[in-house]
């Protein structure tokens, strides 16, 4: 079985060649304009993803007490992705799901598809075109998986860092936010969704900035829609 597959990203189409932040006025020091580019996933990351465990199904019977058609978050609602310059992760805890309500593991649902992932580089530049950090972060799913034959939920959503490089005098800070489920199918035929709130916030001493992107991850789709908020 393979273990993994680059997936799509639909971003709007102001973001595909860069994302302009005048974050700071005044001082071209100050003034951040921020990019972002795909980029082929980093070694470690892949070594990382292929260490994750598979979700495990539980003992219990639940046949009775699922709703299909429920869509609820197993996972987290908010978590640090990078801390002061440094990156925080645990992919075994730090993900979301869109499971159906009554189901306690994704391991009780079959047919998910291997991890889905993509990498990006984010990166900004101040007025002199100085790079003031350099961030690498990947976006992570698994889609598909059923309960007996009905549903296509979603496993492991997750946003993993790497790579981080930042200019002495600056800080960034990205976490997720905000982890919403829905049914995006119908109660016939469920589709689970997860949006997630990604903030990214620079600063220096004198001023700081937050740029926010909004992902969902789709139970039937290998692709993620970004909206820049």
């Amino acid at each position: 079985m393979s273990f993994g597959t680059r997936l799509g990203l639909v971003y709007p189409a102001a973001l595909v060649a860069f994302l302009a932040t005048p974050a700071f006025a005044e001082d071209p020091a100050e003034v951040i304009t921020q990019h972002i580019e795909a980029i082929d996933t980093p070694a470690d990351v892949e070594a990382m993803l292929l260490t994750l465990p598979a979700p495990q199904a539980s003992a219990q019977e639940l046949e009775e007490g699922v709703d299909w058609a429920a869509i609820v978050n197993i996972g987290k609602e908010v978590w640090a992705i990078i801390e002061k310059n440094q990156p925080v992760v645990n992919i075994s805890y730090d993900y979301a799901t869109a499971l159906p309500r009554g189901i306690t593991n994704a391991g009780d649902l079959d047919g998910f598809s291997d991890l889905q992932y993509r990498s990006f580089r984010m990166y900004g530049t101040n007025g002199f075109g100085m790079t003031v950090y350099d961030v690498t972060y990947t976006l992570v799913h698994q889609y598909g998986g059923s309960y007996q034959g009905r549903g296509r939920y979603l496993a492991t959503a997750a946003v993993i860092p790497s790579n981080v490089d930042v200019l002495w005098g600056y800080t960034v800070d990205l976490n997720v936010n905000n982890v919403s489920t829905l049914n995006v199918g119908s109660a016939v035929d469920p589709v689970g969704s997860v949006s997630m709130e990604m903030s990214f916030k620079v600063s220096t001493v004198i001023k700081s900035h937050t740029t926010t992107t909004l992902f969902q991850f789709r139970g039937d789709s290998a692709d993620v829609r970004a909206t820049d908020m």
